[in-house]
C-alpha cells in the first residue's frame, strides 16, 4: 500500500500536512486517525498506515501543529497560547470537518495521546474508539493525587548534585537553542535521543514507582530526571550508540532519521516545545478545570507500551487512574522488545494489538 501526502489549506489557521493510505468507504466509517508525539512526525506511523490500509481502513496521520510540513498562516511570532490543548484538538476537529469525516478510531502516541484523550473528551461524537500508546491519559483524575511539577522540580534542585525534571526544562527558555544548535548536530542528537529511550539501550528496565517523591523519581533515566547543569543535547550525547549498534537499528535507518533531522533543522524544536509550556501553564490547567469535563468515558479504549518504556511510570498512579476514567477499558498490552517508540520499534506487534482490539469491538 502506498502512502500519499497532501497539504490542506485553512485548517484552524494552518496549512495542514497529512499522510494517508488506503481507500475510504462510502459511509466514511473506516477511518483511523494517528497522532504522533515528541519529537516525531506523521512519518512515525509509516508502518502502521500500510498495515491498516491492507486491512481495509483509511488511515490519516498529520504533522501536528508546530511540526514538520504543517505551517501556521500569519503567525510569524509562533504564539505560545496557540498550542493550548483547546487549539490542538480544534485542529483535529477542523481537519475532520474539512474531510467530511464524522467518526474515527483515534490512535495517539506520547504527547499525541494527550491530544487524543482530550479530543475524546471534547468531541466524543467524533470518536469510535481510542488507542493510547506510551503516555497514559487520565485527565482530571490526576487531581486526586497531587503532582505539583514546580514543587517536584524545586525538590530535585535541592539534591546534591542538583537535578531537574525534563518537562520543566522543555518548557523553559534554553531548550530550543540547546537542541537546535547543539554541537553534535541535530542528526546525531536525535540518534542519541531515540536510542536512549528505546529497547536498544539495554539499561532501560522500567518498573512501577510507589509515588512521586524525589527518591522514587530519581530512579528514572536522565532523559526524564536530568542533571541540573546539562541541557538535553549534552545529556543524551553520553548515550550515543556505537556504529555497530546503529547498523543493527533496523527500525530507524539513517534515511529514516534524516527525515526527522531535516525537519527539525528547518523548523527548530520551538513549536513542539510550546506544547510543554501550555501543558504546564497554570492558566491552561485552570481553563481545563473550569470546563468540568466528564470524569469518565464510555468509548472503547486500549493502552499499549513497550516493555522498556519508562513513560508508563513517570506519573506512578496514572495508568491505574486511566482504567477508572475509561469505563470500557479493553486492557493494557505490553510489547516485548520495544521501548518508547513502540509503533516504530515493533510495528507489526503494535498493529496486531490494535487490530485485535478493533475486531473485539466491531
Amino acid at each position: 500500500m502506498k502512502i500519499y501526502k497532501r497539504i490542506i489549506a485553512g485548517i484552524n489557521g494552518l496549512n495542514y500536512f497529512i499522510t494517508y493510505s488506503g481507500k475510504i468507504n462510502k459511509k466514511k466509517s473506516n477511518v483511523i486517525l494517528f497522532l504522533h508525539g515528541f519529537p516525531e512526525l506523521a512519518y512515525s506511523y509509516r508502518y502502521l498506515l500500510k498495515y491498516f490500509a491492507k486491512e481495509g481502513y483509511y488511515c490519516i496521520a498529520p504533522d501536528q501543529r508546530g511540526y514538520g510540513k504543517t505551517k501556521t498562516i500569519n503567525d510569524s511570532k509562533n504564539i505560545v497560547t496557540h498550542y493550548s490543548i483547546f487549539n490542538l484538538t480544534k485542529d483535529i476537529y477542523s481537519l475532520l470537518f474539512n474531510l467530511g469525516i464524522m467518526k474515527v478510531h483515534i490512535v495517539g502516541h506520547d504527547f499525541g495521546s494527550y491530544v487524543a484523550g482530550y479530543f475524546t473528551l471534547l468531541y466524543p461524537n467524533y470518536v469510535k474508539s481510542i488507542a493510547i500508546m506510551s503516555m497514559p491519559f487520565s485527565a482530571g483524575t490526576d487531581d486526586k493525587v497531587k503532582f505539583d511539577i514546580r514543587k517536584i522540580n524545586k525538590n530535585l534542585k535541592s539534591l546534591r548534585p542538583a537535578k531537574k525534571h525534563y518537562q520543566v526544562y522543555f518548557s523553559g527558555k534554553t531548550a530550543n537553542k540547546n537542541m537546535t544548535y547543539c554541537k553534535q548536530g541535530v542528526f546525531n542528537f536525535l540518534r542519541a535521543y531515540y536510542h536512549f529511550k528505546s529497547y536498544d539501550y539495554e539499561k532501560n528496565k522500567p518498573h512501577e514507582l510507589i509515588n512521586s517523591s524525589v527518591s522514587q523519581l530519581t530512579q528514572m533515566p536522565e532523559y526524564y530526571i536530568m542533571s541540573n547543569n546539562l541541557g538535553m543535547s549534552q545529556t543524551v550525547k553520553k548515550y550515543m550508540p556505537s556504529q555497530s549498534q546503529i547498523k543493527k537499528c533496523l527500525w530507524l535507518s539513517d534515511n529514516d532519521l534524516k527525515v526527522y533531522a531535516d525537519s527539525f533543522i528547518k523548523n527548530s524544536f520551538q513549536g513542539p516545545l510550546n506544547w510543554y509550556k501550555m501543558m504546564l501553564s497554570k492558566k491552561e490547567n485552570k481553563n481545563i478545570k473550569n470546563l468540568s469535563l466528564p470524569n469518565y468515558i464510555t468509548l472503547p479504549c486500549i493502552f499499549l507500551a513497550g516493555k522498556a518504556d519508562w513513560g508508563i511510570y513517570q506519573k506512578p498512579w496514572q495508568l491505574n487512574n486511566m482504567k477508572k476514567l475509561f469505563k470500557n477499558f479493553y486492557g493494557t498490552t505490553i510489547i516485548e522488545n520495544a521501548g518508547h517508540w513502540v509503533q516504530q520499534e515493533q510495528p507489526k506487534k503494535t498493529f496486531e494489538a490494535i487490530n485485535n482490539f478493533y475486531k473485539r469491538i466491531s
